[in-house]
């Protein structure tokens, strides 16, 4: 049991970690090659550098202050929706869902080609802190952030590896037990528990850390900068092979790749085993105490400091310790299935009654394409329900399906529907209302409606033919020399736009008949932040309808581009590059 004044410290020195981490990598993010880092790349006159790396944790932060212990995915969600503004990668596409109304975990797998990579297990400072010295805990706790963005992908397993890590690092200081301990907490067959277990057995053989770099890219390395198994074994191979908290961050820093994580997450790591006196005044006094928050978090009441922050983690941590460990334990969302959304219908899911919906299909509807859910109610309390249950849909919708069900008591019932649609929808998405009956004796007893989004297809013709596309993502098939795609854009308003189409392919895009660009070669990359330069057209796009054609030459390279449409909004403006949800694609 660790003393108020030792808690302090740990705490402290893990949140300075994280900022003088954060700080050192941050401007080397994204390169791939060893670097040869010696000091800060910038300083900031305000401390330290702002970084999503903390920002998030702040939300996360914020959500527990208001919700308590018993928080869950939605409730970050929520919290999501009304501070996050990132637009990069798994963020935007997470986000993106989440304003159509998804909920997790499937707003953070529809449509997101970045469920494997960095953005979450960035985020496991919080949950160790307020969980100090209880792995299986804090691992919870960072199942049910996780899933917000990166459902069913190798985050997840990489923010669970980290919280259980960091939180039994309050407890030990032997670097090989916590690694150990922490890859019990996720599955063996996962890569982020290849990656790392490969990284320590080399260790452990005496390979030099740049010996362990390149064996570890060479069985589990990938050309995202991002991608979380090769990262997380980075991380660890700076606490493994760093002599000193220096020698730590610089040996990590210079593995290259996803730096800003790699770094901060070691040296945060590294302040929770040891403390404060362990951070050199070389590297903290440039950082400081100061807490600074990227400008794409909105109207967020952060801590001011590190002092401040610390405080509020102990008195969360004091909060959760009285808390009921095994409910919250026992809430936690699957880390590997992301195909459903989780609805509590009375009490919580331990004593009372909840829904489970999943999509049988995509989430679109269209005259001739169907839309089927399934849905499980679960009845754990201690009395039968008779329900009727249908789906209310607005104009051009409709289900005949209309069930009527006895659940008894802890036990479970499935029903499925079939949604329908009688002409092409108006809108991009439409919310669609499940709602439940509850009988008694003949009457009526009770009502719960529980909303769910469908899609109007993005419409593509593909070299003539018709083709649906759920999201942003296209798929091409066949061995055609070229691939020529065509759809109608229909821009609800005038605003600058800026068209982003990237693949690994050479592509050129045509708007209203006009060549934008025409890219020679490809380079995919899927988010809406970042595309190559030459694969994007910034455009002013009146109100109306625009003709939009895609020209992608075969090289035999992955049968896929990306097509978005994004906001073109500065930083300082809530967030940038942010996709769109209002336009038709047809």
């Amino acid at each position: 049991m660790l003393d108020k004044k030792t808690l302090y410290d740990k705490i402290y020195a893990c949140w300075l970690g994280k900022n003088i981490g954060g700080t050192l990598g941050g401007p080397v993010e994204g390169r791939m090659q060893v670097l040869d880092i010696k000091w800060y790349p910038v300083l900031s006159d305000e401390g330290a550098l702002p970084n999503d790396d903390l920002d998030l944790q702040l939300v996360n932060l914020h959500v527990l202050q208001n919700k308590g212990p018993y928080i869950s995915a939605d409730d970050i969600a929520e919290a999501w929706r009304e501070h996050v503004y990132f637009p990069f990668d798994e963020y935007g596409y997470a986000s993106t869902n989440m304003r159509m109304g998804f909920k997790p975990p499937f707003s953070g797998k529809f449509d997101n080609v970045f469920t494997d990579c960095m953005g979450s297990p960035i985020r496991s400072e919080i949950w160790a802190a307020v969980c100090a010295g209880d792995p299986v805990l804090a691992a919870s706790y960072a199942v049910r952030d996780a899933v917000v963005d990166h459902a069913g992908g190798e985050g997840v397993n990489g923010e669970i590896f980290n919280a259980a890590l960091q939180a039994k690092a309050y407890e030990c200081d032997d670097k090989e037990a916590l690694i150990e301990a922490a890859l019990a907490c996720i599955p063996k067959q996962s890569n982020v528990y290849k990656a790392v277990a490969y990284a320590l057995l080399l260790y452990r053989e005496k390979k030099t850390i740049f010996e362990t770099r390149e064996l570890i890219l060479k069985e589990y390395g990938s050309p995202n900068f991002t991608y979380a198994p090769q990262n997380i074994a980075f991380g660890v191979c700076g606490i493994l092979y760093g002599e000193d908290f220096e020698d730590a961050i610089l040996k990590t820093v210079n593995l290259g790749y996803d730096t800003d994580c790699t770094v901060a997450t070691a040296a945060a790591t590294l302040g929770i085993m040891y403390g404060t006196s362990y951070i050199p005044e070389k590297w903290s006094k440039p950082i400081g105490d100061k807490i600074s928050v990227s400008s794409m978090i909105k109207g967020l009441p952060a801590p001011k400091d590190l002092d401040e922050l610390t405080k509020e983690s102990i008195r969360l941590h004091n909060m959760i310790k009285y808390a009921d460990r095994d409910a919250i334990i026992a809430a936690t969302p699957s880390r590997t299935d992301a195909d459903y959304q989780r609805y509590i219908i009375t009490s919580d899911e331990k004593s009372g009654v909840y829904a489970t919906l999943r999509y049988m299909t995509d989430p679109v509807c269209a005259p001739d394409h169907d839309c089927r859910v399934s849905v499980e109610i679960v009845n754990n309390s201690r009395w039968f329900w008779n329900i009727k249950a249908e789906l209310i849909c607005p104009d051009g919708f409709y289900c005949n399906d209309k069930p009527e069900v006895k659940i008894d008591a802890e036990s479970a019932e499935k029903m499925e529907f079939t949604l329908k649609a009688d002409k092409m929808p108006e809108k991009r998405y439409e919310r669609i209302c499940l709602c439940i009956t509850r009988i008694n004796d003949g009457s009526v007893w009770s009502e719960y409606r529980l909303p769910f989004t469908v899609l109007r297809p993005n419409v593509w013709y593909i070299n003539g033919e018709k083709q649906y596309e759920a999201g942003c993502n296209v798929t091409l098939h066949g061995d055609a020399p070229e691939h020529v795609c065509e759809t109608t854009l229909y821009e609800p308003q005038s605003r600058k736009t800026v068209l982003i189409c990237n693949g690994e392919r050479p592509i050129k895009l045509e708007l209203d008949g006009e060549v934008r660009f025409d890219s020679d070669t490809g380079l995919h990359l899927p988010a809406y932040h970042r595309s190559p330069g030459q694969q994007r057209a910034y455009t002013e796009l009146s109100e109306g309808e625009h003709k939009i054609k895609i020209t992608v030459k075969n090289n035999g390279k992955a049968p896929v581009f990306t097509f978005s449409y994004n906001s073109t909004h500065e930083v300082s403006e809530p967030g940038s590059f942010y996709m769109y949800t209002d336009v038709i694609l047809e």
